[in-house]
């Protein structure tokens, strides 16, 4: 293991927006990890033509710094928001030209769908979003997006699904999660930000910011993304590691925070699939002696298993949540060491409510395979 503490403890602070690959920012998601927290990960832990697994993979972080780092890449996630990132960013478009061609054919698609929209049958809160006729469009695109199975596009329109700003989509609007800002920009007295808004103009700005900084990749690297359940999935791949940031107890709630995309992905039951992929303590303990158990069939010979954890505090064992997850490990499950432990403070600037705290700190945890 080559580990620099003042390596990691760097990549934990500041912003990374200027200088990382445009495709980390290719649709918001609460709780991401920054890109260069995984870069520092992957670099630490693993060796290029490594094979690296991660089970809760959210926006593809992960994913992306281990493909552009030369290792091999298994993710998976439950959400189906976090697959389509995920997906988008190993499959990512190169050519702003090319890309555009497609969205020019994608958009004589869409101009024969768009009269069978019928926006009677859409949940009026889907509806309190948009202008109709731009709502009507987004529907459309999204259905052909989809049947086309353009992870990058959808990734893209789902960028810019809501804000305030005039390249999205929405009435104002939080960028992160779906809140109306209603009070803050007050019909009357701001009409042009509840206008109708042309979808195809945006989605082509928007795909050429995507692609204004994608690094090089090694397309014979294996790269692959699932939708299935962390506790049962066994990739066909033996792997060097497990690199991930598992949901901290309930503290975000992934669903519900990205409940508006979820829909136009049909999710339509946001709050079931909460209950799944933000568990609460007790599931999530179950969760982990699952995954721990399974993922020793996984990872080779003294593979590692490196956990981004934060310090909630388990009431069930009356442990911070690093101090739990090393306990099932080693003393439940069994088959594991402890090998390696720090941890650091979160700064404000990470956090997209800043000021808001859940996790004061985050922990490193890394297993090793007996």
């Amino acid at each position: 293991m080559k580990i620099s503490l003042n390596s990691i403890s760097k990549n934990w602070r500041g912003s990374v927006l200027r200088e990382e690959s445009t495709l980390h920012q290719l649709s918001p998601y609460l709780g991401k990890m920054k890109s260069s927290m995984a870069n520092s990960l992957v670099s630490a832990f693993t060796s290029k033509g490594d094979n690296i697994y991660d089970p809760f993979c959210g926006s593809g972080t992960i994913a992306l710094e281990s493909w552009a780092s030369g290792r091999n890449i298994i993710a998976n996630d439950l959400s189906p928001y976090a697959f389509t990132l995920t997906r988008a960013k190993l499959y990512p478009h190169y050519s702003i030209d090319d890309t555009n061609a497609e969205i020019e054919d994608i958009a004589k698609q869409v101009s024969l769908y768009i009269s069978k929209v019928d926006l009677r049958h859409i949940p009026m809160w889907v509806r309190s979003y948009f202008h109709p006729e731009t709502l009507r469009e987004i529907i459309a695109w999204f259905q052909v997006l989809k049947l086309k199975k353009s992870y990058f596009l959808l990734s893209c329109l789902l960028g810019i699904l809501h804000h305030q700003r005039p390249g999205f989509l929405s009435y104002p609007c939080s960028h992160t999660v779906p809140y109306k800002r209603e009070k803050n920009f007050p019909r009357e007295d701001f009409p042009e930000l509840y206008q109708y808004r042309p979808v195809r103009e945006r989605l082509e700005k928007k795909v050429a910011r995507a692609l204004k900084r994608v690094p090089h990749f090694d397309n014979d690297l294996i790269r692959m993304c699932n939708r299935y359940d962390a506790a049962k999935h066994i990739p066909k791949q033996k792997v060097n590691a497990i690199i991930t940031s598992p949901p901290y107890m309930r503290q975000l709630d992934y669903a519900r925070d990205n409940r508006l995309r979820l829909w136009f992905l049909g999710e339509r039951d946001w709050k079931s699939l909460d209950s799944v992929i933000s568990p609460a303590e007790a599931d999530f303990i179950s969760l982990f002696r699952r995954c721990l158990s399974q993922w020793k069939n996984v990872l080779i010979r003294r593979g590692l298993c490196v956990l981004v954890l934060g310090d909630t505090r388990s009431r069930l064992y009356n442990m911070l949540l690093p101090d739990v997850v090393a306990h099932i490990a080693t003393k439940e499950v069994g088959g594991y060491s402890v090998c390696w432990k720090h941890t650091e403070a979160i700064p404000n600037e990470r956090r997209v409510r800043r000021g808001c705290f859940g996790s004061l700190t985050e922990t490193i945890l890394v297993l090793r395979k007996n």
